[in-house]
């Protein structure tokens, strides 16, 4: 008996084990195979990310190369081509320099001429301006037959400049012209000095918009005249009044004119040659 249930004893504990096992290895497998299907998911989506990561990685690093090398090609262009432009440059700046140093050289030296042209053409500054000669206008004026009351005082004024000793006056003090008349005045011009001194002179008309209508016919102005210790010249002014004077709406109200003439020393150097020149005989040669 106590054998019996022994074995028996050691047939349901066994019984009972294997059981208990089986129970258990469903358990196992379901518990084994969630953690696998997990860890490969798991593994799965890291390999991914690493595949991801190392290919943006190594596209970011050929296109970082391939930028670095584009702007080292640029700037390598730039560097090339801003050092021989820069020297075309340099070179055109000298060039548009040394021409404007001629040209204000040579402005400089024709200023006086290209301003009495002006001055002329335009009648600034008072001066006479020629359009057309006096003969024509005075011819123009006795065809027409227009006779005009109304009558113009030209005075007159006579300045040196500093330094020149000269005496020089306007002999008659005023004069009166209808427009379309001519008429005649004199300066008269002295040396007070011990030596021989060349002058030129220059004149202008106020009011200055008047000027365009001041046409003279004779005048010593613009040409040098040279006086000896003590000598007394007198130099005539032969002017004309355009008819055109009387018609003008902006001379309404202008009946007084001034003509003012100065003197300017010439340089003694320059005189000295025109006499040297003007005085110098061709040495004939005898047999």
């Amino acid at each position: 008996m106590s054998w019996s249930k022994a074995c028996r004893g050691t047939r349901i504990s066994s019984y009972l084990e294997n059981l208990h096992r089986t129970s258990q290895y469903p358990r196992t497998i379901l518990c084994s195979r969630y953690y696998t299907h997990g860890a490969c998911k798991s593994n799965e989506h890291y390999l991914r990310s690493k595949r991801v990561f190392w290919g943006s990685s190594s596209s970011w690093s050929l296109n970082s190369h391939s930028a670095t090398a584009k702007s080292m090609l640029d700037s390598a262009h730039r560097q090339y081509s801003t050092h021989s432009p820069s020297e075309t440059k340099s070179q055109k700046m000298l060039y548009y320099l040394t021409a404007v140093v001629f040209g204000m050289v040579g402005l400089t030296y024709a200023a006086v001429p290209l301003y009495r042209t002006f001055c002329q053409a335009t009648g600034y500054g008072g001066t006479v301006q020629r359009k057309e000669t006096v003969e024509e206008k005075i011819a123009r004026h006795s065809e027409s037959g227009t006779v005009t009351e109304r009558e113009i005082v030209v005075q007159f004024n006579a300045d040196v400049a500093d330094g020149m000793q000269w005496k020089f006056t306007p002999t008659q003090r005023e004069v009166r012209v209808k427009p379309g008349e001519s008429a005649l005045a004199f300066y008269t011009a002295e040396n007070k000095s011990s030596a021989p001194i060349t002058g030129v002179s220059t004149y202008n008309v106020t009011p200055m918009k008047a000027g365009v209508y001041f046409n003279k016919i004779q005048c010593f102005c613009f040409e040098e005249q040279r006086l000896l210790p003590g000598e007394q010249i007198d130099m005539p002014v032969f002017f004309y009044i355009d008819p055109e004077f009387e018609t003008d709406p902006r001379m309404d109200g202008i009946n007084n004119l001034i003509l003012s003439y100065t003197f300017f020393k010439v340089s003694e150097e320059n005189t000295t040659e025109t006499v040297n020149n003007n005085n110098s005989v061709p040495v004939q040669e005898t047999n």
